[in-house]
């Protein structure tokens, strides 16, 4: 049962579930109507509302409170969402314009997640049904033009917003260390300043910034209590300068002078390579005389995909665009890949000597010193892109054979695991055991996804029993035998009248999750039944798992031995 803010639209709704069904249209017109109406900045007695919404006021003066705009236009979603869930209207009803979803985040170019977000604010949506199909979540083309009119800038904002890139994140993490260095002691603090300055949205700044310090605890920006932690300037400015700032940005940002800022740049960066080793695979041949002439000479390319058209024919049709776009690439030969490899060690190999040298008398290095180790860890960087690029669609292999043994795994999260256990790959391959580095590859990538299998997955598989269709086969509730020589039509009839225990959006998730009563042999991903919705993949689960424990009290102790497999 929903959860209104207002006790008074609480008993509204009670009393709209009593109201004649035949009413219902003309009641959620007068929601949609309503929040038309409503200023979420203003306050507005109930009568008002309840009057707008059913054309009659309170009986007694006592209900007639004050109510913020707010909360009016949020519980009125939610009424609209409460009475339709129970008893869809007829799809009928809604018209041809009526958008779902998917639409509406097509039409405005917009996440289902910002869809969401616009549902507070005042998006009403409601459930419709047709014949004999799954209600769907629809929003009539007056609720969404009257939604665009009122709020006008938030879906501006809203269609002019774009993911954040690896570089916008890195500037902002780099800018809110300068601000915490500069003074700002607090989280509220930093991520206000630079939702002003980066014009993104200050949850979005926060989230990264939290983010962050999750995943690096040791260069934590904030503790848990949301102060900022003293930060050393200096190592503040060397990132920012190899960020690509100027001295003399710099220079006025901090206070300082040009010279000073080169200055702190020079000997943060010295005592950083006194201090942290460079990691690479040693050979002994990097130590020959003649090391340098035979590694870093050129090997004559080898031609390893015949023609592009020969190529195009290998690439997997199913493939989105840009992953359609890796098989471009060509493979390396055995012979390719060894120099490489071999030319990205020697090139880390030198630059460890050069650092050693700077470690050994860090007062006598000069820039000179720091750029000759900087300009040889560039040259093995972009050797170890092109040994990552010629192996990405490994890793798109490697990730669609997971994908065949389990759909809740999502491709996309898989190829992004796999990428990052790519990257560690080559860093940690060592050559001259002789082995091709796809074998070494192809080991490493597949740890990483038996290590991080998709939330959905492990939840999804504690409640698959391999009898989903013969789940509830039983004509006694209470108990139920392990036999599945039942009829189809005995098996379907069952099954729906355990259903019956759970609300609309109860039932309508575990249909779609266990692919019972549609088109569909196997049941959809958190995520696609959260969009389909409107809610988080989260919030799916917490329902499903709701579900399912009813279903289990209603069962008995059998039904619950057969749920949990």
């Amino acid at each position: 049962m929903k959860s209104f803010r207002s006790q008074q639209i609480a008993r509204l709704h009670h009393e709209l579930t009593l109201s004649p069904r035949r009413l219902r249209l003309h009641q959620i017109a007068g929601i949609i109507r309503t929040v038309s109406l409503i200023d979420p900045k203003r306050e507005y007695p109930f009568s008002f509302v309840a009057y707008q919404v059913t054309g009659f006021r309170p009986r007694h003066a006592k209900d007639d409170k004050v109510l913020p705009g707010k909360d009016i236009v949020e519980d009125l979603v939610d009424l609209a969402d409460a009475l339709t869930s129970a008893h869809p209207l007829p799809v009928d009803a809604v018209g041809r314009a009526s958008l779902d979803l998917e639409q509406i985040a097509a039409r405005f170019k917009v996440s289902a997640k910002t869809i969401s977000r616009w549902r507070r604010r005042g998006l009403v949506g409601c459930w419709y049904q047709s014949n004999d199909a799954a209600p769907r979540l629809l929003f009539s083309q007056r609720a969404v033009q009257s939604f665009v009119c009122g709020n006008m800038d938030l879906v501006r904002r809203g269609t002019a917003f774009c993911l954040m890139n690896e570089d916008e994140r890195q500037r902002i993490i780099l800018r809110a260390r300068e601000l915490a260095a500069d003074g700002q002691s607090s989280l509220h603090s930093v991520t206000t300043r630079l939702a002003e300055e980066t014009g993104r949205a200050v949850e979005t700044i926060r989230y990264t910034l939290r983010r962050f310090d999750f995943d690096h605890p040791k260069q934590a920006l904030f503790d848990l209590f949301e102060t900022a932690k003293s930060q050393n300037v200096s190592a503040i400015i060397r990132d920012a300068f190899h960020a690509g700032e100027s001295a003399a940005t710099l220079a006025r940002r901090f206070d300082k002078s040009e010279s000073d800022i080169r200055r702190i740049v020079h000997e943060s960066r010295i005592a950083q390579f006194a201090a942290e080793p460079i990691a690479y695979m040693p050979n002994s041949e990097f130590d020959a005389p003649n090391a340098q002439s035979i590694i870093m000479a050129e090997l004559p390319s080898i031609d390893s995909d015949a023609g592009d058209e020969s190529l195009m024919n290998r690439i997997p049709t199913e493939l989105p665009a840009y992953l359609c776009e890796l098989y471009r690439t060509p493979l390396l030969s055995a012979e390719e890949e060894r120099h490489l490899f071999r030319q990205m060690n020697y090139l880390l190999h030198t630059a460890e000597a050069a650092r050693l040298v700077i470690a050994a008398s860090p007062s006598k290095a000069t820039p000179a010193h720091a750029e000759e180790v900087d300009r040889r860890i560039e040259r093995a960087t972009a050797v170890k892109n092109r040994l990552i690029q010629a192996n990405l669609r490994l890793v798109v292999s490697i990730a669609k054979r997971h994908m065949a043994g389990d759909r809740g795994l999502n491709l996309f999260e898989l190829v992004s695991e796999g990428n990052v256990a790519l990257i560690r790959a080559v860093e940690k391959f060592d050559y001259s055991r002789g082995f091709r580095f796809s074998t070494y590859a192809t080991w490493a990538v597949s740890r990483a996804f038996a290590r991080a299998v998709p939330e959905e997955v492990v939840h999804s598989s504690r409640y698959r029993t391999g009898l989903d269709e013969v789940l509830y086969a039983t004509s006694d509730r209470q108990t139920i035998p392990m036999q599945v020589d039942d009829s189809r039509d005995h098996v379907r009839a069952t099954l729906a009248d355990c259903l019956a225990d759970l609300d609309a959006r109860e039932r309508l998730i575990v249909q779609r999750r266990f692919g019972i009563g549609g088109d569909e042999a196997d049941g959809k991903t958190f995520d696609e039944i959260g969009r389909e919705i409107g809610v988080s993949k989260e919030r799916v689960r917490q329902i499903e798992m709701r579900a399912l424990q009813k279903l289990r009290v209603s069962l008995g102790e059998g039904g619950a031995e057969l749920l949990a497999g």
